[in-house]
Formats: C-alpha cells, structure tokens, sequence
C-alpha cells in the first residue's frame, strides 16, 4: 500500500539522492504535468547524477524493486508505479543539440509541492529532451507541441 503519493514519492527520491551527494531533476511526464499538462501516467522519469551503486542501494533501503539496470538506463519498480533512472552525462538528440545534465539543471525551474522541492527543466530545455532516442513516438510529438504552444504564450 502507498505511503506516498508517486509525485511524493518521486520527491522521497530526489531529497534521498540528494543526501548522497547526488542530483536529480524530473523530466518527462511527470513535468510536464508540473507545467499544466494532463497526464495520467505512474511512469516516473528522472535524469540523476549519482553512481549507479549508490542509486541501487537508495532505491533498495526505500523498498523498491530493481527491474533492469543497463549502462545510462536503471528500471525499478515501487508497487504500481515505474520509474525510469536516466544516468548519462550528455547526449544529442535528433537535432544533433547537445543535451548536457548541468546546462538543462542550471536553466531548470524550481517546483515547490507540500512534500519538498523537485526541478524541473525549462521548457525549451524539455523540448531538448523529448528529441533524445531512435524515434519519436506519436506521445513525443504531442508533447513538443505541447511545450511549443507554452512557448509561445511567453511562458518559460
């Protein structure tokens, strides 16, 4: 049974993560509800700058399940909701921009909740993101246009 919300327990993470020495932001759908989009998914994603060791021993002493864990990619479970752990450094995307951990963390946003602190990164800093990978999926596309539309009302 839940003793967090997943948003809550996805601060849980971070403030964990944090206390290692770590850092973390969330990205995906997950923030992009942050920034008013409708989303129901208990998919999880966080880019983390940790060692992937101590991100295991993290998840395992607050109950989560591992399900993979592959070089720059950790999958782990906690009752109904996934999260996926991003631990690549840099990467480009299909527009051959480089998506760099510490340039998307410094323009990110801080997102106060009841539970703590999460960032978020920018929203043209997200439309990075959504680029990284093989293929865009429809979700991808949908998304983009979403932090698109956000752009141009002049929000960042």
């Amino acid at each position: 049974m839940w003793h967090r919300t997943p948003i809550e327990q996805a601060v849980a993470l971070v403030t964990a993560i944090e206390q290692h020495h770590g850092r973390a932001l969330l990205i995906g759908g997950a923030a992009l509800f942050l920034y008013g989009k409708a989303q129901r998914s208990l998919d999880y994603d966080l880019w983390v700058r940790i060692a992937n060791d101590e991100l295991v021993e993290i998840l395992t002493a607050l109950g989560f399940e591992i399900g993979s864990n592959r070089p720059g990619l950790l999958v782990a479970y906690y009752e109904e909701c996934k999260f996926d752990f991003f631990l690549f450094k840099r990467a480009y995307n299909q527009d051959k921009e480089l998506v760099e951990y510490d340039a998307i963390e410094a323009n990110g946003k801080t997102v106060q909740l009841e539970s703590g602190t999460l960032i978020v990164p920018s929203i043209a800093d997200m439309i990075k993101l959504k680029k990284l990978g093989d293929d865009l999926r429809p979700k991808d596309l949908e998304d983009i246009a979403y932090l698109e539309a956000l752009l141009k009302t002049g929000m960042s």
